[in-house]
């Protein structure tokens, strides 16, 4: 049986915050991390993965063919470039909403 997290790319820094965001969550409602108040750690994970999702949305692949010359063949080039949504900023809102409060209630 393959191990499902053999197969996730984890190739993009936005990728890795929402693993990290998710298991962190799973983590803090487990109980296991027992030195951290749950509800705190929760919403900070949350929020972690929040932004990282925000930002997915916004590094969408791009790809455009090229016309080869003298000097370089055709081809294609493709790649994630910043392109701003609407969804990506509302997460990316929500995330820091999120962050705040739970650093928030983590001193208070």
């Amino acid at each position: 049986m393959d191990n499902p997290l053999s197969k996730l790319a984890l190739d993009y820094w936005y990728k890795v915050l929402m693993v990290v965001g998710f298991v962190v969550f799973l983590l803090a409602g487990t109980g296991t991390l027992a030195a951290f108040p749950a509800a705190p750690t929760a919403l900070i994970s949350l929020g972690v993965f929040f932004i990282g999702l925000g930002e997915w949305i916004n590094h969408p692949l791009k790809e455009a063919l090229v016309a080869g010359n003298v000097f370089f063949p055709p081809g294609k080039i493709s790649g994630h470039p910043r392109s701003p949504r609407a969804l990506g900023y509302l997460f990316d809102l929500l995330g820091a909403i999120s962050i705040i409060v739970g650093i928030y209630k983590l001193f208070v």
